[in-house]
């Protein structure tokens, strides 16, 4: 796992690293009180996970987080600080997983790839996202 923080000690991304990071049964990559929770799970044949239900609670939501599992291929992610300022570039490969938490980022494709991404809704076009 590694973490990708600014000059101010603040969290801006977690990688996962599939070759490396998914040794450990369950794996909590992120504090309790982040907005966005990260995890891996490496289960045997025959784990059970219980059945449970997230129950409805009023939570105060102060950024958009974004998750991006990378399938196959190969990305490079930018990671920038609050004021828009490099601070690390990463490339990804097959099922790496990327969360991004604060700060801006940009991807280049580097090979074709497929991916998931998921991020907080409900996403407000106007809003939500600042290009630069």
């Amino acid at each position: 796992m590694q973490e990708i923080k600014d000059r101010k000690d603040e969290l801006l991304a977690i990688i996962l690293r599939y070759e490396d990071d998914f040794k450990e049964e369950k794996y909590f990559v992120t504090e309790n009180e982040q907005e966005m929770q990260l995890a891996s799970f490496n289960l045997p044949k025959g784990t059970i996970i219980e059945n449970h239900i997230h129950l409805n609670q009023e939570r105060n939501i102060t950024s958009t987080s974004e998750v991006i599992v990378l399938i196959e291929g190969k990305l490079k992610v930018d990671i920038y600080d609050e004021e828009l300022t490099l601070i690390n570039s990463e490339v990804i490969s097959d099922g790496d997983v990327v969360a991004l938490f604060k700060g801006g980022h940009g991807i280049t494709v580097l090979e074709e790839s497929k991916f998931i991404e998921s991020k907080q809704g409900p996403y407000l076009m106007d809003l939500d996202k600042k290009r630069f």
